[in-house]
């Protein structure tokens, strides 16, 4: 004579694995196998920020490194994709001032556009002329305080990393 514990226990079991595999869950990394390097120049930049470009570009590659199985490589020619981006955008102003008319909360802000294209061989095949990847604007709005000693340039650096982590997430297959 069967248990109807037993059952209940296994009709949970197969209910739970049926349904988290239709959800599309999984325990593999969320990025394509079939790329193996990247390949990301120096930013662009419309920006007079100096060196944003290259604290973005670097930020970025620490990124990719830390965070996902591609390679980053030093040409195009040994890249399976290349993450381009520019700087399209860098500003600060004041929210809050003092009694004496002095700032007390500003906002750094941060507009880069992003592109990610495969450029292996078999991937051209099937593209036009002027075939021109698909770019991503991403906006960062840092808030910091000049009275605590809080300055611009931390400001922009955090902008920066809080960027480079969408970037990388960009780079993420969907769902």
């Amino acid at each position: 004579m069967a248990r109807p514990g037993r059952f209940a226990l296994f009709a949970a079991i197969a209910c739970l694995s049926a349904g988290t595999t239709g959800c599309g869950y999984s325990l593999r990394a969320p990025y394509d196998e079939t790329i193996r390097t990247v390949y990301v120049p120096i930013f662009r930049s419309f920006s007079f920020r100096e060196d944003i470009n290259i604290r973005l570009q670097e930020e970025v590659v620490k990124e990719i490194e830390r965070r996902t199985p591609y390679r980053v490589v030093d040409s195009i020619e040994q890249a399976d994709t290349v993450l381009s981006g520019t700087v399209l955008f860098t500003t600060k102003y004041t929210t809050v001032v003092n009694p004496n008319n002095l700032p007390r909360q500003l906002f750094a802000d941060l507009t880069v556009e992003a592109s990610w294209e495969d450029v292996r061989p078999e991937a051209q095949l099937d593209r036009d002329e002027d075939y021109e990847p698909p770019k991503v604007q991403i906006y960062q709005s840092v808030p910091f305080f000049i009275e605590p000693g809080e300055t611009t340039f931390l400001a922009y650096q955090e902008a920066i990393r809080r960027t480079a982590v969408d970037i990388v997430n960009m780079m993420e297959e969907p769902w």
